[in-house]
């Protein structure tokens, strides 16, 4: 993971920008990253197209929609807990089968951040707060 580096300043005006609208297959990423991906890598698959994951976070059930940032690198979306929870914005960037992405609650100030790897047909990691003294395991289901 250490091959990924975010920008903060970036990621967090990122946050702010996160659209509800996913790109239209004709904008799905035809060059840069995602074009020299791995047939089959984690960064095909998140840098195609819009989807919609669902798993756990500590054991509470999530709903994750991501989709590649339109006009530049990387990957944006929400998430929310069932059983209710205000959508929470996140921001970040795949690296063949590693993902990097930071959350913001209010839009603004980043929140947590989650560090996974594809294992399968799932990813796995960990969920850190902001402060990083808080950890918690998280798993997504791939489509």
């Amino acid at each position: 993971m250490g091959s990924l580096m975010l920008r903060r300043g970036l990621l967090a005006a990122a946050l702010a920008l996160v659209s509800a609208t996913a790109p239209a297959p004709s904008e799905a990423a035809s060059s840069g990253p995602a074009a020299n991906a791995a047939e089959g890598s984690l960064q095909q698959t998140l840098m195609t197209h819009a989807l919609v994951l669902r798993g756990q976070i500590d054991g509470r059930e999530i709903q994750l929609s991501l989709q590649p940032k339109k006009n530049e690198d990387g990957l944006e979306g929400r998430y929310f807990f069932f059983g209710g929870s205000p959508e929470i914005l996140v921001a970040g960037e795949v690296d063949g089968d590693d993902l990097i992405m930071e959350e913001s609650v209010n839009g603004k100030d980043v929140s947590g951040q989650w560090e996974g790897r594809r294992q399968g047909q799932s990813i796995t990691g960990t969920w850190s707060s902001a402060d990083g003294a808080v950890t918690k395991p998280f798993a997504l289901q791939l489509p």
